[in-house]
């Protein structure tokens, strides 16, 4: 799989500055307004009503070794695996801190289209002059109002649960087992998400960087292939 590279258009979340684009966390939903407040002052640090979401956003592990890169449908299109990732990692750590990269940046393209959604509220306001106008309603879902938008923007954790429960709720056989091509990687796809990356550490041992790269961007396909893009 020959996927180019696409850092240039991402941003970069190295682990010291893994948290300069996390929104801040509530633990309870308080006045409106000031909910209201909070959020547009997240949106003013990424460009205010004018910000719009970026093709792809990518987020590393804790080490800072391994980067995922995703589009805004939830598809991984690139992986970097630094030349020198064994000074930070063992080869059995390396699966897992793919799954981590590709968690993170996942989170990251959430919070980014949360907060573009946000922004093209501000910009209809800005040109009705009145306050921005509700989203329209999702199917069986209530109309979200700014305190749901500060959940999607703050509380990063709560992805990860709804992702838990809908895996939860697949049927007792839904799970799979994926593979990259020659065995570098192993992937457990449980319902619809990705829950765990093993790595066959002596075949690990033996590649270089640019054949880990192949092998994850493989593994990271057929796992979307199988649980589908959106939920991975």
């Amino acid at each position: 799989m020959d996927t180019p590279h696409v850092y240039r258009g991402a941003r970069h979340m190295h682990p010291e500055h893994r948290d300069e684009f996390q929104l801040r966390n509530l633990d309870f939903l308080g006045d409106p307004q000031q909910l209201r407040a909070a959020a547009l002052a997240d949106l003013q640090k990424v460009g205010g009503r004018g910000y719009q979401a970026p093709r792809y956003e990518e987020a590393a592990d804790g080490t800072g070794s391994v980067l995922v890169a995703v589009d805004q449908r939830g598809d991984v299109v690139d992986v970097n695996i630094r030349s020198d990732w064994r000074q930070e990692l063992i080869p059995q750590s390396l699966g897992p801190a793919l799954l981590e990269a590709h968690r993170n940046a996942s989170t990251a393209m959430v919070n980014a289209l949360a907060l573009a959604s946000l922004a093209e509220q501000e910009r209809r306001a800005a040109e009705g002059g009145d306050e921005p106008a509700p989203p329209r309603r999702l199917p069986e879902a209530p109309e979200p109002g700014i305190a749901e938008i500060w959940r999607m923007l703050s509380n990063v954790e709560d992805m990860m649960y709804r992702a838990d429960k809908l895996s939860r709720q697949a049927p007792a056989d839904g799970t799979h087992t994926v593979h990259s091509p020659f065995g570098h990687f192993r992937g457990t796809c449980r319902g619809r998400s990705l829950t765990s990356i093993t790595a066959d550490v002596m075949l690990v041992e033996q590649a270089d960087s640019a054949q880990l790269r192949s092998a994850a961007l493989e593994l990271f396909q057929q796992a979307q292939d199988t649980t589908g893009r959106e939920n991975l």
